[in-house]
């Protein structure tokens, strides 16, 4: 359920924040007033569309708040937890703040989210009817998903079960549909896997062996620079005149002379020692290096021409040797596919045909639910229609067998419906008006009302096409919704506005300099003088002042 709502900077709306009632709330007002926009700032809080003309001009930024509470049973607690977010009895803050480059951040108790996170929670939430929604009732398309709801768990848990064959079922029909494309140019695709095979093979590449012969072949090339100049260290080591050998014996003689006097020294003098031997030893190391060094043209030939056939095949196949190694492998395993490829496809058509003839079943289960549900679902929307003054109206739900399967069976689903005596039955969009429509959207919500677990139902003005009686009675269905959900309603009708519990009304105001709209929830008194409004038009008299007041005391009882 919806508790409160804060908006700040958000079109119209400088500052303003609204405490909800369970029950039927309902917003009247001027028409320009900004009374939609709370529609607005609620489908924005739940992951709507951002856009910089959200944020009221000469601002940073527009900022919605809502605070909601949920259930301890609620699939949104897993989700929550999933989140990283903590909810403290029951109760979770979401925020939504517009830029003005039209860049938005959404959090939820602090947590930052994204916004297909707040798009997943909302039909827990909320379940807002305005225009859209009034408009895709006459979308065939829509109307299997209508009366799958109302079908509820039974068909719910077939359903899951036959959508799991279907995601197979296609991925079958993708894989054999490939399959039979490979197998129309098999001979050809063979005949070049193989040669790549050879290919690549015949080059003899090995993980490593490239990094190996560079090396070697850096050495070889560069032969003559490293001899002479490791030659040239030994000579330090070794020259006759001055040594680094002679220098170090010299500087050990030194201190032999005064170890005695003091054991640090002697230190000195070992260390000289260690260090006089590991010289001698590096010259003679550098000695057998140089002197092992030989240059072989034929050796330094192979690398070159090793070096520039890997370079050849790398640059052919844009690959690395580990990547073609990895290709040459998938090579050979496609190759052996189109070897015994008339052999996969008719074990993958036997397959599609046992999951084929599964979905068959499922699917003819699934068309007995929808049968079933449908008739009881005709006669309850009929009812609910003749009690919103469509006294003759005949609702039927034809179901048909599609040819082919798609994600919820073999069922084309049409609502059909005959609005005065002696028409014939035909297709919602073809003779509903706008008050029409209103009126069946509300009778479908009625009866789903029943099953409805989505805590807050909204209307943003159900009164399109409608008044007098007719709106006294869709004002009397709105409320008996209100018993078992919060109902949030956007309204310009007087009997529907004097239905609700409570009872805003928005006003435009403008002190010279600004323009903005205020909120406000109206007393008893007040209240009737805003229904008395909303029946006079023009000037509020007597007269409306007096059916206001009797039309709210009415809906009181």
């Amino acid at each position: 359920m919806l508790l409160n709502l804060s908006i700040l900077n958000f079109i119209i709306f400088e500052k303003i924040f609204l405490d909800f009632t369970d029950g039927f709330n309902v917003f009247t007002g001027e028409t320009g007033a900004g009374k939609s926009m709370i529609i607005d700032s609620l489908n924005l809080l739940l992951g709507g569309k951002s856009n910089k003309g959200f944020v009221r001009k000469d601002c940073d930024k527009a900022t919605i708040q809502g605070s909601f509470y949920i259930e301890e049973n609620s699939p949104l607690m897993a989700l929550f937890a999933e989140q990283g977010i903590r909810t403290e009895d029951g109760t979770i803050i979401i925020t939504r703040e517009i830029m003005d480059n039209g860049r938005s951040t959404a959090r939820i108790n602090n947590v930052l989210i994204n916004i297909s996170f707040l798009k997943t929670i909302a039909r827990y939430l909320l379940d807002i009817h305005g225009q859209y929604e009034q408009q895709s009732i006459l979308d065939s398309g829509e109307h299997i998903l209508i009366l799958d709801k109302m079908c509820g768990i039974e068909l719910k848990a077939l359903l899951e079960s036959y959508q799991s064959l279907y995601k197979d079922y296609l991925g079958l029909k993708n894989e054999i549909a490939a399959l039979e494309k490979s197998n129309q140019d098999k001979n050809d695709r063979m005949d070049f896997l193989e040669f790549q095979i050879n290919e690549i093979s015949s080059a003899g590449l090995k993980p490593g062996e490239e990094e190996s012969l560079f090396g070697e072949y850096n050495i070889m090339s560069n032969l003559n620079d490293i001899t002479m100049n490791v030659f040239q260290a030994a000579d330090y080591f070794t020259n006759e005149n001055r040594s680094v050998t002679d220098m170090l014996t010299e500087a050990l003689k030194a201190i032999k002379k005064v170890s005695h006097y003091d054991d640090t020294i002697k230190g000195f003098e070992s260390a000289l020692e260690l260090i006089i031997d590991s010289s001698q030893e590096l010259s003679f190391a550098l000695i057998d290096y140089a002197n092992s060094k030989d240059l072989d043209n034929e050796r330094l030939f192979f690398l070159e021409q090793r070096l520039e056939d890997i370079n050849h095949i790398k640059r052919k196949y844009n690959m690395e040797i580990s990547d073609l190694l990895q290709y040459r492998d998938k090579a050979v395993r496609d190759l052996e596919l189109l070897k015994n490829i008339e052999s996969r496809i008719s074990t993958l058509h036997m397959s599609l045909k046992s999951i084929t003839a599964e979905m068959e079943s499922l699917s003819d289960n699934l068309r007995s639910i929808r049968q079933i549900k449908a008739a009881i679902m005709e006669e309850e929307i009929e009812k609910q229609l003749h009690s919103l003054n469509m006294k003759d109206a005949r609702f039927r739900i034809n179901i048909t067998d599609m040819s082919s399967f798609n994600e919820l069976g073999k069922d084309n689903i049409l609502f059909l419906i005959s609005t005065n005596p002696g028409m014939d039955l035909m297709p919602l969009d073809k003779i509903l008006s706008g008050g029409e429509v209103s009126r069946i959207m509300l009778a479908i919500k009625s009866i789903i009302n029943e099953i409805d677990d989505i805590p807050t139902m909204i209307f943003d003005e159900i009164d399109t096409g409608i008044s007098g009686k007719t709106a006294y009675m869709v004002g009397e269905k709105i409320k008996r919704i209100s018993t078992n959900h919060q109902v949030i309603c956007v309204t310009h009708s007087p009997q529907i506005a004097s239905a609700a519990h409570t009872h805003f009304v928005i006003e435009k105001l403008t002190d010279g300099q600004r323009t903005y709209s205020s909120v406000t929830r109206l007393g008893y008194q007040d209240r009737i003088r805003e229904v008395a409004r909303l029946l006079s038009s023009l000037d509020i008299t007597e007269i409306s002042m007096k059916n206001a007041e009797e039309m709210v005391r009415a809906n009181e009882k």
